[in-house]
């Protein structure tokens, strides 16, 4: 008996599907959000620093000064003096630039090398909804900014006021603080931490998965080796678990049956021997009675046909009575190393009556090779398989008993029947082993199941190769015999 794998998904894939796809999707989305949640905070407190920093620096920016500026004054004291204070302050705030820029967003000092007053400031062009704030009496900062170094910057702006010539309160030009965008660094440090600790935590779980699986299917691999033994029969082992889970139930209910079914089979053996018993008692006296009676009717040649047939009949009925008591009862194995070459000729022996008066030609091939088995067993399984062989055949055709290794070099015996007959179709062939089942007017369709039974019980296995109309090859394949010193027992 063999277990097919399941088809459906193991216990270990479910289980991984089961914990896996959660868990990275909450991962995911965790750390999106993470991601998010941190940019924008970050990004939000840059902003504040920025426009913090711009607000305290506009008080150094005076009107005076501011109206005097125009372009071409770079190199004058009051263009010096106020760069100096912007750049004091750019150093001590540890900000990257301060710059200052009229209403048409030109400019009238900036700490960046190289810039002069009346430049345009192409920046600040991306920045107008910001400055539009900016010049209405608001604080404001840019959007996240790539400058030419692909660093990324933030800009911060706040109003600076002056004077009018009505003597009231205006906007005249906005100072901006430039700042690298450092933050970015350490997200990017964190999203690197986030996908090695989603790592971690996937790999962790694997580990946890397989574990569990394996603690989990292991004692149900094993017992489903049980149930297969208890199928095959062996009833006689008990199952053993010391899990006290479902698993350990399990273990004693498949325990519980196996105990039923061992009384059940234990009474089934006992009423089949009784009947057996009761059946070949009275069969002995028929036979006795049948022997008298062909001696008083030896003279007439009716009479004593009919007789010989009830003769032949009462033989019939022996060996049915004795398969039934050979499939019910235990057949303990005395296993011991044969020839299977002295096996062969035994049984080609005892079967070449059978194969004349059937008009079979009956062929022996056999290597001396030595197979570990029970020989009267092996006789029995032998001599049915080749009776077959001879009631399939048609009159002049050939039965082949051989035996041999294998697999050469691997020394692995087996014992074949070959005939030429009507061969087996496919439907009838997962049928042959089945008990009871049989083909023939006369049979107990207990001849293969029992065979089949002795082979398992030897650890071999059959090996059924049939064609309708061509024949039919029937291989026992053996468990070899162990290697002594010593020349081994034969049959």
């Amino acid at each position: 008996m063999h277990v097919r794998r399941p088809r459906s998904p193991s216990v270990l894939i479910r289980l991984l599907v089961a914990y896996l796809l959660p868990t990275l999707a909450l991962l995911a989305v965790f750390g999106f959000f993470a991601e998010r949640v941190t940019r924008h905070a970050l990004d939000a407190s840059l902003g504040r620093r920025l426009t913090g920093i711009a607000q305290a620096s506009t008080t150094q920016v005076r009107q005076a000064v501011l109206d005097f500026l125009a372009p071409g004054d770079d190199d004058s004291l009051s263009a010096k003096r106020l760069r100096r204070k912007l750049v004091r302050l750019r150093d001590s705030t540890r900000v990257a630039r301060i710059f200052v820029l009229d209403a048409k967003l030109r400019s009238k000092c900036d700490t960046a090398p190289g810039a002069r007053i009346g430049d345009r400031h192409y920046n600040a062009e991306a920045d107008r909804d910001e400055l539009k704030r900016v010049f209405s009496g608001e604080v404001a900062s840019s959007v996240l900014f790539v400058g030419s170094d692909k660093k990324t910057y933030k800009t911060g702006y706040a109003p600076i006021y002056g004077i009018d010539d009505d003597g009231r309160r205006e906007v005249i030009a906005t100072l901006g603080v430039v700042a690298s965008a450092e933050y970015f660094l350490a997200l990017d440090q964190l999203r690197s931490y986030l996908l090695l600790l989603g790592g971690v935590v996937v790999l962790l779980i694997i580990a946890v998965t397989v574990l569990v699986a394996r603690r989990t299917t292991h004692p149900l691999r094993a017992l489903a080796k049980e149930a297969e033994r208890i199928g095959a029969g062996q009833l006689e082992r008990p199952i053993t678990s010391a899990s006290a889970d479902e698993v350990g139930l399990l273990a004693r209910t498949m325990n519980e049956m196996r105990e039923a079914l061992q009384a059940r089979e234990s009474e089934l053996q006992l009423m089949l021997s009784g009947i057996a018993h009761e059946v070949r008692n009275p069969l002995g006296g028929i036979a006795l009675f049948a022997g008298l009676l062909r001696e008083e009717v030896a003279a007439d040649q009716d009479q004593l046909e009919m007789v010989q047939r009830i003769e032949r009949e009462l033989e019939y009925l022996k060996r049915v009575v004795n398969d039934f008591l050979a499939y019910a009862r235990k057949m303990p194995l005395s296993l011991a190393p044969v020839s299977l070459a002295a096996l062969c000729d035994d049984i080609a022996e005892i079967a070449r009556g059978q194969a004349e008066e059937a008009e079979v030609k009956l062929e022996l091939e056999a290597d001396d090779i030595q197979a570990l088995g029970d020989a009267e067993q092996l006789r029995r399984v032998a001599l049915n398989l080749l009776g077959n062989a001879i009631h399939a055949s048609e009159p002049g055709a050939v039965v082949t008993l051989r035996c041999g290794e294998a697999d050469k070099g691997k020394a692995t015996p087996y014992l074949e029947v070959e005939d030429r007959g009507c061969g087996v179709d496919d439907e009838l062939r997962e049928k042959i082993f089945t008990p009871f089942f049989t083909t023939r007017e006369k049979g107990t369709g207990l001849g293969l199941a029992l065979s089949k039974k002795i082979i398992d019980e030897h650890g071999g296995h059959f090996e059924l190769d049939s064609e309708v109309g061509r024949g039919t090859r029937v291989r026992i394949t053996l468990q070899p015999a162990p290697q002594r010193s010593s020349s081994p027992n034969t049959v």
